[in-house]
């Protein structure tokens, strides 16, 4: 795909650790996405900045037993080039601050987010 034809996408996670199965979606698609050669950002918010928290992810399996953990989809996410922001808003209201948060997470705002929606080519929430 040439490079003006690299298409956009954002996806809104607001599924956090107290609902684990709504975690894995949103990283396999930004995953399968980016593998199709597009951009790809994850906007974590409301609960969802909670999975970002360091040492939580490995705790989290969909299939008890897989040993694929929330952790294992979240840095093949990052392998395939996805970009992680997090909202901080969200992140007061979880009481986290950056230092909780997993490396290589980007801040993002509100308005932040309202102005990428408006530029991207698809916008996906979860």
């Amino acid at each position: 795909m040439a490079a003006d034809d690299t298409k956009s996408f954002l996806i809104l996670q607001t599924s956090g650790l107290r609902e684990p199965k709504r975690t894995y979606a949103p990283l396999y698609i930004a995953t399968a996405a980016a593998s199709m050669d597009m951009e790809v950002s994850v906007w974590f918010t409301m609960e969802g900045v909670t999975q970002l928290k360091k040492g939580e992810a490995e705790k989290v399996e969909l299939v008890e037993g897989s040993g694929v953990t929330l952790k294992t989809w979240l840095d093949r996410a990052r392998a395939a080039g996805v970009r992680f922001l997090v909202c901080a808003q969200a992140m007061e209201a979880e009481r986290l601050g950056m230092e909780d948060i997993i490396g290589g997470c980007e801040l993002a705002g509100a308005t932040a987010i309202v102005d990428m929606t408006l530029e991207v080519d698809r916008v996906m929430y979860f």
